[in-house]
């Protein structure tokens, strides 16, 4: 091994398709693009439990996790995903917990032997784990599990302990329902803080105080966090702390109130468990204004510290050393978001004032031009601007500008891959995202946009996990008709017409006037045969988009995808 190998401690995952060289023999094409078709499915699998793809090569494909709740978690969900396949193609997967040999991209190792050997006794369709895989799962997932008792391993010096997890199982927390990628833990909520001040301007530090609190906490990585549209939703809601955990699917509710007077302001926070309702902490904040940023920091030490003792100092001392150095520049942000989230033409304008505004008090903002680019994606998504390639060019360079400042900012992250897949640039995309999902794993827009990066890769499987990652972290998103449209994208590209008309009508209860969306049920139904109902949604799609070519869907779209719409929207009559 070379000087940079690297030992360390993961869970091992290994799948393996089941009668591969006699399918081959039969029917070498179809079984290849089965094979193609489950192998991408996996890997997005892997990627929403945050495993990570090693290798995949003939009909296998390794994995490691750093937790063993994910990867079992990974492997129930697939074989669950496999079962509903009508191709006959079914996988054994092995799982074990053991030390292994990381050479750059490559794992080695007898951790590694050990997790071949174990998936080769898999019943087909099953999944065999090592006892030291039950070890850390155990009381974490309820599993049903058949102990096979020692086994000899080929090329291993010691019986191993194997154990059966029966077909069709679920991997069920042993508590309310966690988060994939997680390890099981609970998820938490920050609900917006109450202002209680006379002063509605007040409304903007109390929200912001809230979203500072959200990144925070999901800088720290160690609790999923469910994303600020979704707990926003929330706001003025004075229903019981168990009732909001349940929708929400979060364990742990925050919540606060702000009361400002002259320049004292007074913050109460507690936290709930929302699965009894029960207190598990409050306290008060009585502070001089001009210590808002140590209020902050002591916010979230109480609340992390409250959340047991894994959340060391020197984790969440990383994370709060970003704080804005001023605070008309962080009110500016602040005020400009919330401006965005509010989803029309003119707020996005006044985004993009109040980000001009941040970068005059202080030059070096990497927020504000984050809220520079995403206006600019806005301007650009809505045609509200005069030439959407020119706002696509600036969202880029403004994100650019914004990771150059902060190359460890999610959001700022996030921005530059949304907008060089606006661009077209689908796989210059990939690695920004990816990033941002690395710091901040709880964020759903992150997810989200890596998931539609993907599809427009030609990689809709692989992006589908990620979607359907960022609904359960955020439930209640403002933005979840671009979501149910992202996950119709994905079954579109992937043939799935069925599936993809289904999500395009459910984006269009949500919002029925996207033009997006009525392209994609015309284009399904195209597809399906279904005349009357695509005649209809295509007289819908051109009166919200008139204009809308050929040429147009070929400007923006990559060259097979932009052919499938055009020729599904022709078999459903149109004529653009």
């Amino acid at each position: 091994m070379a000087d940079t190998a690297v030992r360390k401690l993961s869970a091992i995952f290994s799948a393996d398709a089941v009668g591969y060289t006699r399918r081959m023999a039969e029917d070498d094409v179809h079984t290849v693009q089965a094979m193609k078709e489950h192998r991408e499915a996996m890997a997005g699998m892997v990627r929403q439990y945050s495993g990570r793809v090693v290798d995949a090569v003939g009909d296998n494909l390794l994995a490691e996790f750093a937790s063993a709740v994910d990867a079992v978690g990974c492997a129930v969900d697939i074989q669950r995903q496999l079962d509903g396949a009508n191709d006959g193609l079914q996988f054994r997967i092995g799982i074990n917990v053991g030390e292994l040999i990381v050479d750059g991209e490559r794992i080695a190792g007898n951790g590694v032997n050990i997790a071949a050997r174990v998936q080769a006794l898999a019943p087909a369709g099953a999944i065999a784990i090592t006892g030291t895989v039950l070890d850390h799962v155990e009381g974490r997932l309820d599993l049903p599990v058949r102990d096979q008792g020692l086994k000899e391993l080929k090329n291993v010096p010691r019986p191993v302990r194997v154990l059966f997890i029966e077909p069709g199982a679920s991997a069920v927390p042993a508590g309310p329902e966690s988060v994939p990628g997680f390890a099981g833990r609970h998820a938490i909520a920050v609900l917006p803080f109450r202002n209680l001040s006379q002063d509605v301007e007040q409304e903007y530090f109390a929200q912001g105080l809230a979203e500072d609190l959200i990144n925070r906490l999901s800088a720290l990585r160690l609790y999923p966090i469910i994303a600020r549209n979704s707990s926003f939703a929330f706001k003025g809601d004075d229903r019981d702390a168990r009732d909001i955990g349940q929708l929400l699917g979060a364990h742990y509710i925050v919540s606060g109130s702000v009361r400002r007077a002259a320049k004292r302001i007074r913050v109460n926070v507690e936290l709930v468990d929302s699965h009894d309702g029960h207190h598990l902490w409050s306290h008060r904040y009585d502070r001089e204004l001009s210590d808002v940023f140590e209020l902050q920091d002591e916010i979230t030490d109480s609340i992390a510290g409250s959340l047991g003792p894994v959340l060391s100092h020197s984790e969440f001392k990383h994370a709060l050393e970003r704080t804005p150095a001023d605070i008309d520049t962080w009110d500016c942000i602040h005020r400009g978001i919330w401006h965005l989230t509010q989803g029309g033409r003119d707020d996005a304008r006044a985004a993009r004032d109040w980000a001009q505004r941040a970068l005059e008090l202080q030059p070096r903002s990497a927020g504000a031009y984050t809220l520079l680019a995403f206006s600019e994606q806005y301007e650009a998504v809505n045609r509200w601007s005069e030439s959407q390639e020119e706002s696509i060019s600036r969202a880029i360079r403004y994100a650019n500008q914004a990771v150059e400042l902060d190359p460890d900012d999610p959001l700022a992250l996030t921005a530059l891959g949304y907008s060089y897949n606006l661009a077209g640039e689908r796989e210059r995309a990939i690695v920004p995202l990816e990033r941002a999902i690395e710091l901040n794993p709880s964020s759903a827009i992150a997810h989200w946009a890596l998931g539609s990066a993907l599809t427009l890769a030609g990689r809709p499987d692989e992006g589908l996990p990620l979607i359907h990652k960022a609904m359960r972290l955020s439930p209640s998103d403002p933005l979840n008709h671009e979501f149910l449209f992202s996950l119709g994208a994905a079954h579109f590209v992937a043939g799935r017409y069925t599936q993809a008309a289904d999500c395009a009508c459910e984006s269009l209860k949500l919002r029925p006037d996207q033009p997006g969306a009525y392209r994609l049920l015309a284009a399904s139904l195209g597809w399906l045969g279904d005349e009357a109902s695509a005649r209809n949604a295509v007289t819908r799609l051109d009166e919200l988009f008139p204009g809308l070519t050929a040429e147009h869907l070929e400007g923006f779209l990559p060259a097979g995808i932009a052919s499938q719409y055009v020729e599904g929207l022709r078999r459903a009559g149109w004529k653009g």
